[in-house]
């Protein structure tokens, strides 16, 4: 008994791990290309063009990291870890929004929480939920495959 508590706090354990591992991979590709920027000087003042290829980046790089976990992993156990890590990334998000202006109005603090999150969170859970139907199609693709290479032989 004492082992199967044990398997199983490893396992939440481990999947905590890989959530917090995907919301930093994912939020690292725009962060890293904003930074660069950043340093080099900064942009110009509004250049909005910037910021959309960071978050486009970032997108790409979680519809990729989703559709690889849909190859391995069942496919809702794949869509809870991309539903948690939409949550981690649009909560971190409201918090770093509510710590950036924080001398304004309680409602407009609430406010930018909340639509920031949204900003990031269903487009994130939107290029996840496209990656894990890749991968799914991919791993039925190649068991297909797979199947017709065993009935040849």
């Amino acid at each position: 008994m004492t082992s199967l508590r044990s398997a199983v706090h490893t396992c939440r354990m481990t999947e905590l791990l890989r959530v917090a591992l995907r919301a930093i991979g994912v939020v690292l590709p725009a962060a890293a290309i904003l930074g660069v920027v950043e340093l080099l000087g900064g942009g110009p003042d509004g250049d909005f063009d910037l910021f959309v290829g960071a978050i486009l980046l970032s997108l790409l790089a979680a519809a990729l990291w989703a559709g690889f976990d849909a190859q391995r992993v069942s496919t809702i156990r794949v869509l809870i870890r991309w539903v948690a890590v939409t949550i981690v990334v649009g909560g971190a998000l409201a918090l770093e929004s509510t710590f950036v202006a924080p001398g304004g109005p309680s409602s407009e603090r609430t406010s930018e929480a909340v639509s920031s999150s949204l900003f990031y969170g269903v487009p994130l859970l939107l290029a996840a939920g496209l990656g894990v139907l890749f991968g799914m199609a991919s791993a039925s693709a190649n068991e297909q495959s797979r199947r017709r290479y065993d009935d040849t032989v």
